[in-house]
C-alpha cells in the first residue's frame, strides 16, 4: 500500500499537480490495491476538517486580507520608518520591522512580503537601493509573519497535535523577534558596504504622529492575545473579533474598505481558505494511513537507532524540515510531518510546544530557500526581477536564518520564554 501511495504522490509532485490532489489519488491507489473501500476516504476527509478550531484559519485569513486593503499596511511602515529610518539602510530594516509589525496582524509569509514589499520596495528603489537586495530582504522579512502570532501554521500545528494554540502563540514571539533583530544586523552590514544612505532622523512630532495613525492597527495583536489570555474568546474566535474590528477600522475610520474591495477580499479568502482546508482534509487522509501502517513508530525507531542525543536528534529533525520546506506548502508539510514525527520528539523529553515553534520557525525559512521560494516568488513578482536575479542576493539573509533558527533549537528556555512566564 505505501509504494504505491508514495510512488503516485511523488509523481504527483514532480509533474506539479497540487499537493492535496496528489496526496487524494495517492492515497486511493493504496486503498484500492490494498482492497479497501474508497469511500473511507470521503470519511476521513470530513472528519479531518470537522474541527471547531480550524474555523480560526478563514477568520484570521479575512482579517489579513481587510487589513492590507483597509490602509492599515502602510501606516505600519509609516511607523516603522520613523522608529528606524535614520540607520544606514534604514529603508531596509523598515522593511523588517513593518513585517514584524504585520506579521502580528496576518499569520501569512506571502501576505507579508505581498504587503510590505509593495509599499518599501519601489520606495527603496527611488534612494537607489538595489532592487534584487531590496526583493531578497522583503521576501526574508515576510517569514516573521508566520512566527508572531497570529500564525496559521502554528493553528494548524496546534489542532495537528492536540497541543495548545494561545501557548504555541506566545511560543513564536520571541523568535520572530530574534530573527527580525538578526535581519536588521545583516541589512546594516550590507548597508554600510554599499554605502546605502540613511533617511533624515524624524522628531518626535513625526513618531508621535505615526504612531497614533497606527495606534488602532497595532491595537490589533494586543485585542487578539490578550482577548485569548484573559480568557475572553478563544483562538477561533479571536479570528471573528479581528475581522469585525479591521472591518470597522478600515470602513468607517481609515475609509479604504469599499463595496468593490469587499467583493474582492471576499473572493480571495474563499479561494485560500478552501486550498488550505483541502491540504487539511488530504493530510488528515495521509496522516491516517501513515498511523495504520505504524510508520511513526517505525520511523522513530529509525532515528533514534542513530542517536538518542537530543541535540543530533533535533539538527537531524531540521534538516528534514528546511528540505521539506523548500519544496512543499508549509501548512501541508506541518500536517503530513507532525504526527509522523512527534513520537520522536515526545520519547526524548521535548516540550511538543518547542517543538511545534521550531518546526514552523524551520519549515517558514524553506519558503525563501531556493528552487521554490515562495516569498521570494512574491518578491519577483513585486520588483518584476527574475527569480534568479534575486537568488544570489538572498543568500546572506538566508544564512542569517538558518544559524539563527539553529542557535534558537537549542535555546528553549529562550524560546519558551514567554509561554513560561504566562502558565
Amino acid at each position: 500500500m505505501l509504494t504505491v501511495l508514495l510512488t503516485i504522490f511523488s509523481l504527483g509532485i514532480i509533474i506539479g499537480v497540487p499537493i492535496a490532489v496528489a496526496l487524494i489519488i495517492g492515497v486511493a491507489g493504496g486503498l484500492y490495491v490494498s482492497k479497501i473501500p474508497l469511500l473511507i476516504i470521503s470519511q476521513k476527509m470530513y472528519t479531518g476538517i470537522d474541527k471547531f478550531t480550524l474555523l480560526a484559519i478563514p477568520f484570521f485569513i479575512l482579517a489579513g486580507t481587510i487589513m492590507q486593503h483597509g490602509g492599515m499596511g502602510k501606516r505600519l511602515v509609516r511607523l516603522a520608518n520613523a522608529m528606524v529610518g535614520h540607520i544606514a539602510g534604514g529603508l531596509g530594516m523598515v522593511s523588517v520591522v513593518a513585517s514584524m509589525f504585520f506579521g502580528a496582524l496576518t499569520g501569512s509569509a506571502p501576505a507579508t512580503t505581498a504587503a510590505v514589499g509593495g509599499i518599501t520596495i519601489p520606495e527603496m528603489t527611488k534612494k537607489n537601493y538595489d532592487p534584487s537586495f531590496s526583493g531578497a530582504l522583503c521576501a526574508s522579512a515576510g517569514i516573521l509573519g508566520v512566527l508572531i502570532p497570529p500564525s496559521i501554521p502554528l493553528v494548524l500545528y496546534g489542532v495537528t497535535a492536540n497541543v495548545s494554540i494561545v501557548e504555541l502563540f506566545m511560543g513564536g514571539i520571541m523568535p520572530g523577534v530574534i530573527l527580525g533583530i538578526l535581519l536588521m544586523v545583516t541589512t546594516y552590514i550590507i548597508a554600510k558596504k554599499r554605502g546605502y544612505r540613511a533617511e533624515e532622523r524624524e522628531g518626535l512630532s513625526e513618531f508621535w504622529a505615526a504612531f497614533k495613525d497606527s495606534f488602532l492597527a497595532l491595537l490589533v495583536p494586543v485585542i487578539i492575545l490578550g482577548g485569548i489570555y484573559g480568557g475572553i474568546f478563544t483562538p477561533t474566535e479571536s479570528g471573528v473579533v479581528a475581522s469585525v474590528y479591521a472591518l470597522i477600522i478600515g470602513t468607517f475610520v481609515y475609509k479604504e474598505i469599499t463595496w468593490e474591495k469587499l467583493i474582492k477580499i471576499a473572493y480571495d479568502v474563499a479561494e485560500n481558505s478552501a486550498t488550505i482546508l483541502l491540504v487539511v482534509g488530504a493530510a488528515t487522509l495521509f496522516g491516517w494511513i501513515m498511523t495504520n501502517q505504524s510508520v511513526p513508530q517505525k520511523l522513530a525507531q529509525q532515528i533514534l537507532a542513530l542517536s538518542n542525543s537530543p541535540v543530533i536528534v533535533l539538527f537531524i529533525l531540521n534538516i528534514i524540515f528546511l528540505i521539506t520546506g523548500m519544496f512543499m506548502n508549509q501548512g501541508a508539510a506541518i500536517l503530513i510531518l507532525a504526527p509522523i514525527l512527534l513520537p520522536v520528539v515526545t520519547q526524548l523529553g521535548v516540550d511538543p510546544t518547542f517543538y511545534g515553534v521550531i518546526m514552523t520557525m524551520v519549515l517558514s525559512i524553506g519558503q525563501v530557500t531556493p528552487p521554490v521560494s515562495l516569498t521570494l516568488f512574491v518578491a519577483s513578482r513585486i520588483t518584476g526581477l527574475k527569480l534568479e536575479k534575486l537568488i544570489p542576493a538572498v543568500m546572506p539573509f538566508l544564512l542569517t536564518l538558518i544559524v539563527g533558527a539553529l542557535v534558537l533549537t537549542y535555546l528553549p528556555d529562550v524560546v519558551m520564554l514567554i509561554p513560561n512566564l504566562v502558565k
